[in-house]
């Protein structure tokens, strides 16, 4: 369909789909439109997981929609330890809504573990204790920030991605630990400039300033060969370094 009229369905896809061998994995397809979850019917509803040589490792199995959202679960033996590991696969549902059934597509890898954040809500209130809910004087209503600190996550698992550093591979989480907290940091003063008052600006801008100095240095252990272990040579840092001229 299209016009002016159409409203497009929205797939919430964050991140690719990092499958851990030899685990069950959960996955999902959280589908959107005007401002609220749109319901897949479950009758009819599947979802297929391709490798990277384009062989459906689950082909056209069932959903559960739970929530209004489409899950699956992948088991542990669809992922066995004999499988390679790498980027390459695809996530495939087949999600039907008001009787048509419609595509989405997530890429997809095979991988030993995935990178989680090092951060939470006491590391924003040990840089600005106002923020701290229980302190004496808070700043704001909000009880937590986790939805700053997940959208900081997303960006910051975005921009490895874009540079060709695979989080997957990071070896030395508590590397990204200051990139997070500022860029989080960041966004809370940013989004309290535009809801609260115009003198968050500064701040906003200051953390903005430091996530990109601290992003600029960024380094961490790094498992170049897939081995399960840093490769124990010099730090990889977040963007890949081409060379423009030879080197002695």
């Amino acid at each position: 369909m299209s016009g002016a009229a159409t409203t497009f369905r929205t797939a919430r896809l964050l991140t690719p789909d990092y499958l851990v061998r030899g685990q069950d994995n959960a996955i999902s397809c959280p589908l959107w439109a005007d401002g609220a979850l749109v319901a897949p019917t479950q009758s009819g509803s599947t979802v297929s997981v391709y490798d990277a040589s384009n062989t459906a490792i689950v082909s056209g199995a069932a959903v559960t929609v739970t929530g209004s959202i489409a899950t699956y679960t992948i088991p542990a033996a669809t992922l066995p330890s004999t499988l390679s590991l790498g980027m390459g696969w695809r996530v495939e549902w087949s999600l039907v809504v008001s009787s048509v059934a419609t595509v989405y597509r997530n890429s997809a890898g095979l991988v030993r573990s995935r990178l989680a954040p090092v951060i939470t809500d006491a590391d924003l209130f040990r840089r600005e204790s106002s923020l701290n809910p229980s302190g004496t004087a808070p700043i704001s209503s909000l009880s937590d920030f986790q939805d700053y600190i997940d959208e900081a996550w997303v960006t910051i698992h975005g921009r490895l991605t874009g540079k060709g550093r695979l989080p997957h591979l990071i070896m030395e989480p508590s590397a990204l630990r200051e990139p997070h907290i500022l860029l989080t940091l960041h966004l809370v003063f940013e989004d309290f400039r535009t809801r609260l008052s115009e003198t968050w600006k500064e701040k906003s801008e200051s953390y903005r300033a430091q996530f990109g100095t601290s992003w600029d240095a960024l380094a961490f252990e790094y498992d170049e060969t897939d081995s399960g272990q840093s490769d124990g040579r010099r730090k990889r840092s977040a963007s890949s370094t081409i060379w423009l001229c030879g080197r002695d």
